[in-house]
């Protein structure tokens, strides 16, 4: 017996997740600016004041960008589907599944969290997936500590 997957795949999967799925924001960061308050100490390049109560020492503030992707969003032990090795996941925990690009590659890989419907996320795990080809990517999330 020959297996035989369509050949729009990607195509089918793409109308699936559009029919199913909800925007998440990937949250990385895309420049810094000084700090207004400290001066920088060209050796460490940190802050002179650890103690700086804008940039706590860093003397290099971050500034966040956020990139909105579509995705199929499973929460929690509820719908997932069977047990994981060791166990079930916490409520916490979600699984969000996107396109393969290169560019959603690229975005994973400078993310610092993720907005999924209002939590923050942190990404845990990612895995490619597909065939006869690559057509998404499951990137396995738990809540940040606030």
């Amino acid at each position: 017996m020959t297996i035989s997957f369509p050949s729009d795949t990607f195509t089918i999967i793409d109308d699936i997740r559009d029919a199913i799925g909800r925007d998440i924001t990937f949250f990385y960061i895309y420049s810094s600016m000084p700090c207004p308050i400290c001066d920088l100490n060209p050796v460490t390049n940190v802050s002179i004041d650890a103690f700086c109560p804008t940039c706590s020492g860093a003397y290099w503030i971050p500034l966040y960008s956020g990139e909105n992707i579509e995705a199929h969003i499973t929460w929690g032990y509820s719908e997932q589907l069977g047990w994981v090795k060791g166990g079930q996941l916490d409520e916490g925990e979600c699984r969000v599944q996107i396109k393969y690009t290169v560019a959603n590659l690229s975005i994973i890989d400078k993310t610092k969290w993720i907005d999924v419907d209002g939590k923050n996320m942190q990404i845990i795990k990612k895995t490619l997936r597909g065939v006869p080809q690559l057509n998404r990517i499951l990137i396995d999330l738990i809540e940040r500590e606030e």
